[in-house]
């Protein structure tokens, strides 16, 4: 009896820390449905959809959230900045995306879609946190690729997707 109450015991401690360290499902809003409900997203996983048009004209507004936006790249690589960028610009609107985790050797999938996308004329999805200097990018979306930013660099070379 003691023995199958300690099984049991073990058993709920288990499922109380696996599902406690189960991730927080992504809910994906508007600035104006989260301006209007910010105390229903409290200690959620929250992603703002969004354009960089809008973003840049209320860029305030978006400071400090996290926010997913798509554009084409214009620029990829590291030039006056200190991290890997890609810089996307529509409408003569730019917006710098940054990874600093990497410092000098980005994900070089990450690189190969920056080439791509840009050589194309592509739009990429990105989702990160807006700050004052641009996204620090989370993830990059781009022709069925969801890479993400936060992973360790990919024992790989570059040039992996065909141009």
């Amino acid at each position: 009896m003691i023995g199958l109450l300690k099984k049991q015991t073990l058993t709920v401690l288990l499922l109380a820390c696996i599902i406690g360290c189960a991730p927080k499902p992504l809910i994906k809003v508007d600035i104006d449905t989260y301006l209007k409900n910010q105390a229903q997203y409290k200690d959620k996983n929250v992603v703002i959809m969004t354009t960089l048009k809008d973003v840049m004209a209320h860029y305030d507004l978006y400071k400090d959230k996290d926010v997913e936006l798509s554009a084409p790249v214009t620029y990829y690589g590291k030039s006056l900045f200190w991290t890997w960028y890609l810089m996307l610009e529509k409408d003569g609107m730019k917006l710098r995306c940054y990874e600093d985790k990497y410092r000098h050797f980005p994900d070089p999938l990450a690189v190969d879609v920056g080439i791509k996308a840009r050589k194309h004329g592509d739009e990429v999805t990105v989702r990160g946190k807006l700050y004052s200097d641009g996204i620090s990018l989370d993830r990059i979306i781009y022709d069925g690729y969801d890479i993400n930013m936060n992973n360790p660099v990919r024992p790989t070379t570059p040039l992996m997707l065909r141009y």
